[in-house]
């Protein structure tokens, strides 16, 4: 009896454990590129820390090729969670967000839930979504 038990528990354990760190997959799905040159760049972010200038503090970074003036970025093994992503359209290949004297964008750029500012960047919970399983967030690129 103590044997079944101890098999019952174990397997229930194990159960709990491997749900409650369950993988999800985030593609994020980007239109409306000015051109197929450069490269999109993107920093996903879990919590408000850094977003979205610093991607220092992104818990995910990445540096995609565009294709058709569109460009798909897939991340995976996320846990389930609050998140939002900031990108840019890196035309001149220099991996900065090229900006005027002013701070004002010169290449295309997007947020998570396709934020569109008024004045400036967004705060976290602007842009911010749930992750509860496989997701998808479709962005058109301010340009």
């Amino acid at each position: 009896m103590k044997k079944i038990f101890l098999a019952v528990f174990l397997i229930a354990t194990f159960m709990v454990s491997s749900t409650a760190v369950a993988q999800h997959t985030l593609t994020v799905e980007v239109t409306n590129i000015k051109s197929n040159k450069g490269t999109i760049m993107i920093a996903l972010f879990k919590g408000e820390a850094g977003f979205p200038k610093d991607d220092s503090k992104a818990i995910k970074k990445m540096k995609v090729a565009i294709k058709d003036n569109k460009a798909t970025i897939n991340f995976t093994a996320l846990e389930a969670g609050d998140y939002a992503f900031a990108l840019f359209h890196d035309e001149n290949g220099n991996n900065e967000m090229d900006s005027n004297m002013f701070g004002i964008p010169k290449e295309g750029y997007g947020f998570s839930t396709n934020f569109k500012p008024k004045v400036s960047a967004p705060d976290f919970d602007e842009a911010d979504f749930k992750i509860e399983g496989d997701t998808v967030q479709k962005v058109k690129i301010i340009n």
